[in-house]
């Protein structure tokens, strides 16, 4: 019982930290967490315990527990470490291709662009990674995904403040669809291309970022 309770605290703190409910920062009060769902103290310990492992709360013996703030020192290994590990499995892919996964693939394009529509930010989000995914999945490659999901919390948090206007995600959309033509017509070299210039994105929108949420980041490791 005790486990069960930890992994949906873990679950439901981790998303409410990298969909920034809970900003780089804020203080984590495990009282009010245990409060929160009315559990002891031990499952909420535990929970925190796996997030810091994860690099995504600090936590302070006698002093407390925080969100932690986006590294941007590690932004740019975390983006070279899932496009790296990304170009690989495209390039995997392109033995295991069916027609099924590029259905699948057009099927959260289309999940991406009613979420833009409907303004919500988070469905955007998870219909992107579920895309990317397929990469992974149709290849045999999944533990290589949940590994990246795992390794790159500094990467994803940048993502999500990335997501800031309608014309952003036109753009990303814009790129999947073209990514989506290119792996039809079998042309790899293309569709790797288009994925090296869909993943840096990110490097030419950092300054901005951070101009915006100062707060949000630190540029050295945070001890802890």
């Amino acid at each position: 019982m005790r486990r069960t309770s930890s992994e949906a605290i873990y679950d439901a703190l981790k998303d409410e930290i990298i969909f920034l409910r809970r900003t780089p920062g804020e203080e984590i009060s495990p009282q009010e967490v245990s409060d929160k769902f009315d559990v002891s103290r031990s499952p909420v310990r535990d929970a925190l315990m796996r997030l810091r492992s994860d690099s995504l709360v600090v936590m302070r013996p006698q002093r407390g527990c925080w969100v932690s703030r986006i590294d941007l020192s590690k932004v740019e290994d975390e983006r070279f470490f899932r496009l790296a590990l990304e170009k690989s499995a495209i390039e995997r892919f392109r033995d295991y291709m069916k027609s099924s996964d590029i259905t699948r693939i057009e099927y959260f394009i289309e999940l991406q662009t009613e979420a833009l529509e409907a303004k919500d930010i988070v469905g955007f989000y998870n219909a992107d990674d579920d895309m990317h995914a397929i990469f992974f999945e149709a290849s045999g490659l999944s533990r290589i995904w949940q590994l990246i999901l795992r390794e790159t919390s500094n990467h994803r948090r940048m993502r999500i403040l990335s997501l800031v206007s309608d014309e952003v995600l036109e753009k990303n959309i814009e790129q999947h669809r073209a990514l989506v033509d290119a792996l039809s017509k079998r042309d790899f070299q293309l569709a790797l291309s288009i994925e090296v210039e869909h993943l840096s994105k990110l490097r030419y929108e950092t300054k901005a970022i951070v101009e915006a949420h100062p707060e949000y980041f630190i540029y050295k490791k945070e001890e802890g």
